[in-house]
């Protein structure tokens, strides 16, 4: 019986490492540097840490809260979804808590025009209730969420 126990215990010990790897892959991948990456899946605390995510066009956002540990899922639906969005961080982020100055930036459909300017419209109403069904699977379902910006910051 224990030999089977520690067989269980070091694959849920392995499985937990490669669910880091992947964490650490998708914040690379959306911007994160290098330090932050690794001082955000490093913690202790990564089971728990949520990070602001939104969407902004003009003087209309909307601001969610994303599972950190749901980022690698989250950016594979949304790649999915939105072929022509991006998904950034934003390391300049102003909320209304100033210490909170990290987020995640969506824009849901990237343009382009003829002499190199970008553009991003707000979603329409289907993008819109495609990207909250997104959100929902990727909130927070803890108790005690501990902010982005604690970890990064070393609060």
């Amino acid at each position: 019986m224990a030999k089977a126990n520690l067989a269980k215990s070091r694959d849920n010990a392995s499985q937990a490492a490669v669910d880091i790897e992947k964490i650490h892959r998708a914040l690379t991948s959306i911007g994160v540097d290098q330090d932050a990456a690794e001082r955000l899946t490093a913690s202790k605390t990564l089971e728990r840490v949520v990070v602001p995510i939104y969407w902004k066009e003009g003087l209309e956002s909307r601001i969610n809260s994303l599972w950190l540990i749901k980022l690698p899922e989250f950016l594979k639906s949304f790649a999915k979804e939105f072929p022509d969005g991006q998904v950034r961080w934003d390391p300049d982020y102003e909320s209304d808590d100033p210490a909170d100055d990290v987020a995640v930036l969506v824009r849901f459909n990237v343009q382009e025009d003829d002499q190199g300017n970008h553009w991003h419209p707000k979603p329409t109403l289907l993008e819109d209730e495609a990207y909250q069904r997104m959100i929902e699977r990727s909130s927070f379902k803890g108790i005690k969420a501990v902010h982005a910006h604690q970890v990064v910051h070393g609060k």
